[in-house]
């Protein structure tokens, strides 16, 4: 039997229907309304009368600066030797294969911590590198086919640290290929090779009391010979001597162990006096060098995740934030919001928060407000991904994976969001980092 021609069109488009499926959502609603830019929210803004950058900018530079004025590790040997942790836990390696038993052994054999806080030299690093809980580039993944697990959330990774860090010398690894060390608010192992000891002379012409910072993010720098050096991370800082940016190398000629102070150059538009002066302009500056940035789990690939972001953030205003998102809460007065249902949430946001200056926090992540939009609070944040449920009903994740601008109920409108873990139902407190911490009772 032939059909006519109507009737085959007909049945061309029956059978094409038939076979497409609605639209795969790829980009939530935020981020296509909400501009992703950072003059839409700081038109407000002035010039914060912010009378305590100053006194936290030397606060600031007081932690950074820590190691240098200690003489032994501030942690004991049980919390330096955390990582064992992961002996009792079903763990997988780059290969997606499980861990045995053996190579953890042997990684804490490595580990050499018979040798702890014996070494106790001064050192910096010559290089942006990473902190890890093991001495070895190896990685610790929970199972990969899990959602929120596997690449980039490596567990061996402790934070990315950037060139020009002091830090402390516990010891080294027993091929000495890794050294244990502390820095501000962080301790772990790092490759020697980005590594260099300092004497109390370097030090002390190191910490001089005039510093520079990044205000822009991946850039490369040059030595005066315009040789390069590393590219630069928001939020290196830099001491200055004879009007010129520092970096600390090895001296090769020395064997590799010598210190050599490097003059750099730096175009004006990627670094300033620190602190940088809290206003729309700077904070525009800031804000449009980290939007869009990748997520990076610890730092992964020297990315950010939600937590080295607010760090970082801060840092050239010099207002000095720890690295772990729940240790963040003491950088300012802390208000307690999880009692409260999500509307209450968002109104005490509103009423409350200081737009650039109020962190929001829910367990395992942190970010910061930057004022409303007909009626929501807004947030700038890294963040990896939201909760779904899937089609085989487990859970999945929808991947947003870099710093963006959102509501605080970003991806409402994906129809499998579980919606009792979204992020505001999950918002725990606030901190308000222009007001000091309220003391303990």
């Amino acid at each position: 039997m032939k059909l006519g021609y109507s009737a085959s069109l007909a049945l061309l488009s029956l059978l094409i229907s038939a076979c497409t499926s609605t639209p795969k959502i790829t980009e939530i609603a935020d981020l296509k309304n909400l501009p992703q830019t950072a003059e839409s929210y700081t038109q407000s803004i002035g010039s914060y009368d912010f009378d305590e950058q100053a006194r936290l900018d030397a606060e600031y530079n007081k932690t950074f600066f820590s190691p240098w004025d200690i003489t032994q590790m501030s942690y004991d040997l049980e919390q330096a030797s955390w990582g064992s942790y992961y002996l009792k836990k079903e763990t997988y390696g780059e290969n997606h294969k499980l861990r045995k038993k053996e190579w953890y052994e042997e990684q804490i054999r490595r580990s050499n911590f018979e040798e702890y806080d014996t070494v106790r030299e001064y050192a910096i690093t010559t290089h942006n590198t990473d902190l890890r809980v093991f001495p070895t580039q190896s990685v610790i993944f929970y199972n990969p086919d899990a959602p929120g697990e596997g690449f980039p959330f490596d567990y061996n990774q402790n934070s990315h640290i950037k060139i020009n860090t002091p830090l402390f010398v516990s010891h080294y690894s027993l091929d000495k290929a890794w050294v244990y060390v502390e820095a501000n608010s962080l301790f772990g192992w790092l490759p020697v090779k980005d590594v260099v000891l300092m004497n109390k002379t370097q030090r002390d012409s190191f910490k001089n009391g005039n510093y520079y910072v990044s205000t822009q993010d991946d850039f490369a720098l040059f030595d005066k010979a315009n040789n390069f050096i590393e590219y630069i991370r928001l939020g290196t800082i830099f001491p200055v001597i004879a009007g010129e940016l520092v970096t600390v190398q090895k001296n090769h000629q020395a064997g590799g162990t010598g210190v050599e102070f490097v003059l750099s150059t730096a175009n004006a538009q990627n670094v300033a006096p620190k602190p940088l002066k809290f206003n729309q302009a700077n904070l525009n500056k800031v804000s449009n060098a980290l939007i869009g940035e990748d997520y990076g789990w610890g730092g992964v690939l020297a990315n950010r995740d939600c937590s080295a972001f607010t760090k970082d953030f801060f840092t050239p205003f010099g207002v000095y934030l720890k690295r772990n998102s729940s240790k963040q809460l003491e950088a300012g007065e802390y208000i307690e919001l999880k009692e409260l249902d999500n509307q209450g949430k968002k109104q005490r946001i509103l009423d409350d928060a200081v737009p650039f200056m109020t962190l929001i926090y829910l367990r395992g992540h942190i970010m910061l407000y930057v004022g409303e939009k007909a009626g929501e609070p807004l947030v700038f944040h890294n963040i990896w991904g939201l909760r779904t449920l899937e089609e085989d009903d487990s859970v999945g994740r929808f991947i947003i994976g870099r710093a963006v601008i959102t509501t605080l109920e970003p991806g409402k409108e994906l129809p499998n969001l579980i919606q009792e873990a979204s992020i505001l139902s999950k918002v725990q407190g606030m901190v308000l980092l222009d007001k000091a911490p309220k003391p303990a009772l």
